[in-house]
């Protein structure tokens, strides 16, 4: 007769360190909601902060900045980072392990500049602060200015992209990610590289919304493999 197999035994560690994750994937798509709803609610920028675009939310603009655009970015890459972690296999792993640290690395980076480059805005919108003549002429001064955060911001940008394709290079090696998904993530990044600084308003939140997406992915994946292990 033969033996039922012994039951696996998982260690209270083990799932205290699922429920950890699943939380934090949580915490995740938390954070990328909040990213999308902070994008869709501040006005587009090209370059150029307007005085006539911020005047009518100014009370708002500042703790949304402060607390809904700057820590929803923050969070949202800094989860995924932790969760492209575990998708670190045999000869890519060191590979990947570097692409998650720029992806946290450089949206730390991006997530600060672009909260704290507001706050002057903030001040010089406000009429209990400044009259409107001298409110719009801080805003020429300022904007003439922003190039001062270029390098901050493209060179977030720019290393968060890069980890994503070292990440999408070496989990297609190694097959820590479904093909497809690497092929989605390739021909977004290449599609994200083309595209002229200011697209169109409907395809930059197209493609705001499939970079989101493929965050939320990133993460799931992830997730995933800290199952499995």
């Amino acid at each position: 007769m033969l033996s039922a197999p012994a039951p696996t035994t998982v260690s209270p560690v083990a799932v205290h360190r699922w429920r950890a994750l699943v939380a934090l994937y949580a915490i995740l798509l938390t954070a990328l909601v909040g990213r999308v709803v902070f994008t869709a609610w501040e006005p587009p920028f090209d370059g150029t902060i307007r005085y006539d675009e911020i005047r009518p939310i100014v009370d708002a603009y500042w703790p949304m900045n402060l607390y809904l655009g700057g820590p929803a970015y923050l969070v949202g890459f800094v989860a995924t980072a932790v969760f492209v972690v575990f998708l670190a296999r045999g000869r890519t792993a060191v590979v990947t392990l570097v692409g998650a640290a720029l992806i946290g690395l450089g949206g730390t980076v991006f997530a600060l500049v672009i909260t704290a480059e507001t706050l002057p805005f903030a001040y010089a919108a406000d009429p209990a602060v400044l009259p409107e003549a001298e409110g719009r002429a801080l805003f020429d001064v300022l904007n003439a200015h922003l190039g001062l955060l270029l390098p901050a911001l493209v060179g977030g940008m720019a290393a968060v992209a890069f980890g994503v394709l070292l990440v999408l290079v070496a989990a297609g090696i190694s097959r820590a990610l479904p093909r497809w998904f690497v092929v989605v993530g390739l021909v977004y990044l290449v599609v994200f590289v083309v595209l002229p600084p200011d697209p169109p308003r409907p395809v930059a939140m197209a493609m705001y919304l499939v970079e989101v997406a493929f965050l939320a992915g990133l993460g799931w994946f992830g997730r995933r493999a800290a199952r499995a292990e």
